[in-house]
Parts: C-alpha cells; structure tokens; sequence
C-alpha cells in the first residue's frame, strides 16, 4: 500500500508542476492578447493545447492509482475522492495528500479564473474588431446630421468603397 501512495503522491506532484506550467502560459496567453501579439498568442495557445493533454493523462494515472488503493483500502467507493482516501490513510501521507490536494485545487481555480477573463478579452476584441469594419464598410447606422431647422436628415457615410 505504500508504494501506491508514494506513486499517488508524485502523480500529483506532477499534476501540481503542469498546472503551475498550465496557469504560467496563461498568463502568457493574456499579456499576447492584451498586446496584439498574434505569434506570441498562437505560441501560447499551442503549448496550452500540449499542457491541457499533459494534465489529462496525468488526472487518468491518478485516478488508476486511486482506485488501486481503495481496493487495498477495502473501500466501498472504488471510485474515491482524494479526500475520502486522506480519511483512510496514516497520518503522514494524509497530511502529505491534504497540502497537495489544497495547492491543486487553488492552481485549479486560479486557471479556470485566468481562462474565463482571457474568453473575456478574445470576445471584447473580436466585437471591437466586428463594430470597427462595420464602421469602415457601411458607415455608422447613427450618423445622423442635423438641418437648420432642427430636423435630424439621415446621413450613412462610407469610410471605405467596397468595390474590388
């Protein structure tokens, strides 16, 4: 049993590492959107891509080693949460297994905040980008220019012919 637990430790260690990696490309991510570097962005998401599948099999192996030792554990739950096995396991690897799961789920929560604002900013951008070339292309809808009488006399101005 041991050996499965000092396996599931560095499992998640290494779960820890690529989220820690994960969250830095992240915020790599960010700063390229922010600053319009399209390379630096496609870099970014590329290597977010490569993280994204390295966390994944590395979430499978945990998941293997958790089931491996709920069996030795003779736990009902073959299926066990991380917090159910701290509750079954001797001190020094609960504690171990508490501070770990602790920083993964903080790292967890620091990326799912980091993603969201950054869909935040590719949507902004993608809109601006959108209302900026309906603004060259067919003019502002509300162009309205004002007679001396008072009367608003619509007025769409091109910036741009679109004629090739």
């Amino acid at each position: 049993m041991e050996a499965i637990l000092e396996e599931l430790t560095a499992i998640i260690a290494r779960e820890i590492e690529a989220f820690d990696k994960l969250l830095k490309t992240l915020h790599d991510k960010q700063r390229a959107i922010v600053e319009g570097e399209i390379d630096r962005l496609n870099s970014s998401v590329e290597k977010e891509g490569e993280l994204a599948s390295e966390t994944k099999a590395l979430e499978v192996e945990r998941i293997d080693r958790s089931r491996r030792l709920a069996k030795e554990l003779s736990m009902e739950n073959l299926n066990p949460k991380l917090s159910e096995i701290i509750e079954r396991v001797e001190k020094k690897y609960a504690q171990r297994l508490r501070g770990q799961r602790d920083l993964l789920k903080s790292l967890i929560g620091k990326v799912q905040t980091l993603n969201q604002n950054n869909q935040f900013l590719l949507n902004y951008s993608l809109n601006y980008i959108e209302k900026s070339m309906e603004i060259l292309l067919t003019g502002s809808k509300q162009a309205n220019i004002y007679r001396k009488d008072g009367k608003v006399e619509k007025k769409v101005r091109k910036v741009f012919d679109q004629c090739i």
